[in-house]
């Protein structure tokens, strides 16, 4: 397994081409959805303890963080701010049509820290591992966060090698 987060970069840029050809077969192969999560979570919970996110926060910088009603609502009380106000200022719609803040890397991200942890949207605490679920129609957002997720990387090249 890669740890080197530099080196991962690399050779996700140089592998993305097969690793694209990948997950479309797995789109349409006749894997399981079930056995599919399974798998992914499970390489996700045996590779995630090698790898500390505050090094990276790769997902902090280049994934689009998507935001629900309620995140929004959290994150507006945690700053101090009207739901309207924050909206206003921090939160747009990305091409897919997902309601996500409006800058990359993310607003509240300093020194590779989130200063607003605690109040921090669903899809960053449940990041990476909310792509092991339904993961056959996630396969789009997969393909591009094997890019930018150290962990997700290493996942996806054992499930390479498994399926």
């Amino acid at each position: 397994m890669e740890t080197n987060l530099k080196k991962i970069k690399r050779m996700a840029e140089e592998r993305e081409s097969e690793v694209d050809a990948f997950l479309e077969w797995v789109k349409v192969s006749r894997v399981s959805q079930r056995k599919l999560d399974a798998r992914l979570k499970k390489l996700l919970r045996e590779i995630m303890p090698r790898f500390d996110c505050t090094g990276c926060a790769a997902c902090c910088k280049d994934a689009y963080v998507v935001l629900e009603g309620e995140d929004i609502a959290r994150m507006a009380e945690a700053v101090g701010m009207k739901r309207s106000k924050f909206r206003a200022r921090y939160v747009t719609r990305n091409e897919d049509g997902d309601t996500c803040f409006n800058s990359r890397p993310c607003p509240f991200l300093e020194n590779d820290l989130c200063t607003q942890y605690k109040a921090r949207p669903d899809s960053c605490r449940e990041y990476p591992f909310s792509l092991a679920v339904d993961s056959k129609t996630k396969i789009e957002n997969i393909s591009a966060n094997y890019l930018v997720c150290p962990a997700l990387f290493n996942a996806l090249e054992k499930l390479r090698d498994f399926i």
